[in-house]
């Protein structure tokens, strides 16, 4: 076998000397006499005047126009002033922008997020995974692929209250069912062979830690000619199951010819179950453009519902999805119509004050492209969605602080070593949840629980 000779120091310290050399040789070129400029400067991403928890991976970015650029910078208390002087390459003179904050905050967040990666189509799914990334870092590892269960889908993944130790998502195919992993315990379960024979899709893991409601959707897409929506995914029938894990026992919790039940969430004390629904109108997709999800509520108790449905909030000209409940505060995502808002391009987030009743656009986290699924922290301090704003295909991650008054700072771009790496990177981020700390590596222990489906 041939092997590549490791460089002799003298190999290495030349190439620390030509690099050195080549980095010196840039810095020379550099302008020494700059304009002044008023405004921020055109960086990619935009982190000027963000607030981003104390401790987080380093913001990296550089010119939108891709100029050579250097930067200026000083902390005062909480706040890192940033001053940018930029310039092309062989100018005498560059350009010294005006210094913009990044405010640092206290606030706790919590130390992980996991998301899928997936290709934004429905042409390519054969390689897909749930992952976890360290937010004081770049880090970023597989928590498991779909190599575990033979190249089927993994999705809808959901944590006992953010803890790593205990976790569940659906793995879709041959052998599939639920998987659920509580410390070095995993098994996977057909929730369609038990209880009312129905299978799981979004879950809800209630506070406790006992119960998880599921919606059951019989789910279908269909393909518009609509450029802004080229895919429409609708319900032809949901319910409400849930699922207890003392006694692995599934009961029918919301079952009605109706209406359409999904997307079921938790207030944080578990006594209040929150879920969408809607009117089903009959001959969907051609009256797709009639379905209007609101938002719902009961009061939950020992496994059941402990009182009569209540509507929270509802509009005939939008449709709810994705409640998440921060003590007061209720951030749903909201589009023109339908249960899939990550195909609405109008899709976006708005907040629901409890005690007053009052909703409104959350401006300040919204774009003109598809702003969609949320989480908030385990402290409620921050939030974190996906958004197709930087070209209209691909999810990336936006985080943003909140204030507990009802307010959120501007939303910045997940931090990457490279920051092309955010355009670069063909996959969409789906899902993304808080967890309080690094989920164990659980791949070969859920890929043996297929093998054993595979020689039963």
């Amino acid at each position: 076998m041939d092997v590549e000779p490791k460089p002799s120091n003298m190999y290495g310290q030349f190439r620390f000397i030509v690099l050195f050399t080549l980095l010196a040789a840039l810095c020379g070129c550099s302008p020494k006499e700059f304009d002044e400029q008023d405004g921020y400067p055109p960086i990619f991403p935009d982190y000027t005047g963000v607030t981003v928890p104390e401790g987080s991976a380093p913001l990296t970015f550089r010119m939108e126009d891709g100029r050579k650029f250097r930067l200026e910078q000083r902390r005062e208390g909480d706040t890192l002033w940033t001053t940018v002087k930029a310039w092309r390459r062989g100018a005498r003179r560059g350009t010294r922008y005006a210094p913009f904050p990044i405010i640092y905050s206290h606030d706790p967040i919590d130390p992980y997020i996991v998301y899928r990666l997936i290709e934004p189509g429905y042409e390519s799914w054969r390689n897909m995974g749930l992952y976890q990334r360290e937010l004081s870092s770049y880090d970023e590892s597989p928590v498991v692929t779909n190599r575990a269960n033979n190249l089927g889908c993994v999705n809808c993944h959901t944590f006992d209250g953010g803890s790593p130790e205990r976790m569940l998502f659906h793995a879709r195919g041959r052998g599939g069912g639920t998987v659920f992993a509580d410390g070095d315990n995993v098994k996977v379960l057909n929730l369609t062979q038990v209880g009312p024979h129905r299978q799981g899709t979004y879950p809800a893991w209630h506070p406790e830690g006992r119960y998880v409601v599921f919606s059951s959707n019989n789910t279908r897409q269909c393909f518009t000619i609509r450029n802004d929506q080229p895919i429409e995914v609708y319900d032809t029938d949901s319910d409400l199951i849930v699922y207890d894990s003392a006694t692995d026992s599934v009961q029918m919790l919301v079952e009605t010819r109706e209406t359409l039940e999904t997307f079921p969430s938790w207030s944080p004390d578990g006594k209040t179950l929150y879920w969408c629904e809607a009117v089903d109108p009959g001959r969907i997709p051609a009256s797709r453009g009639e379905v209007h999800y609101r938002l719902m509520a009961a009061p939950f108790a020992d496994g059941a519902l402990a009182g009569e449905p209540r509507i929270v909030f509802g509009n005939d000209s939008l449709s709810v999805s994705f409640p998440r409940v921060n003590g007061r505060w209720l951030l749903f995502t909201a589009a023109s119509f339908g249960t899939f808002p990550i195909w609405h391009k109008e899709a976006e987030l708005m907040l629901l004050d409890l005690e007053t009743g009052a909703v409104r656009t959350v401006t300040e986290l919204n774009s003109d492209q598809t702003d969609s699924y949320h989480s908030w922290s385990s402290g409620g301090q921050w939030v974190v969605f996906s958004s197709r704003r930087l070209d209209g295909r691909y999810t990336r991650l936006f985080i943003s602080h909140f204030d507990g008054e009802g307010h959120f700072s501007k939303p910045f771009l997940l931090p990457q070593e490279d920051p092309d790496f955010n355009q670069l990177r063909l996959k969409s981020y789906n899902i993304p949840e808080f967890i309080t700390g690094r989920v164990p590596d659980r791949q070969e222990a859920i890929a043996g629980l297929f093998k054993e489906e595979e020689t039963k």
